[in-house]
């Protein structure tokens, strides 16, 4: 039986290595430690923000970096399109707040990481 649980184990720990892998290659903007820390906003929220942002924006627009569109204009842009989404307001406020941290990053650092 321990062969087995340790196969496992082993097998689950490389799919979400991987997975982790990919996504951080993927989408250089995915939140870190790092931006969470740097926002005082918990990554799990920043996580939900970032998935709302792919998931919702990018039916109807390209994909954008945040950090193309100054921070200021964000709280004017999301309210707007998230209602023309049919977000809710939780959801509304995880994408403002996700997109006003992503768009602190300069680029350069964040490919770095």
């Amino acid at each position: 039986m321990k062969p087995l649980t340790l196969l496992f184990a082993a097998t689950t720990l490389s799919v979400i290595t991987a997975c982790t892998t990919t996504q951080q290659t993927d989408d250089p903007f995915a939140p870190t430690a790092a931006l969470a820390k740097q926002s005082n906003i918990p990554i799990e929220d920043l996580g939900r923000g970032h998935a709302i942002f792919t998931r919702q924006c990018m039916q109807c627009h390209e994909k954008r970096i945040p950090n193309e569109i100054p921070t200021k204009e964000w709280h004017v842009i999301v309210p707007g399109m998230a209602w023309n989404a049919g977000l809710s307001k939780e959801e509304e406020k995880l994408v403002t707040d996700y997109v006003v941290a992503a768009s602190q990053v300069k680029t350069e650092q964040k490919k770095s990481q």
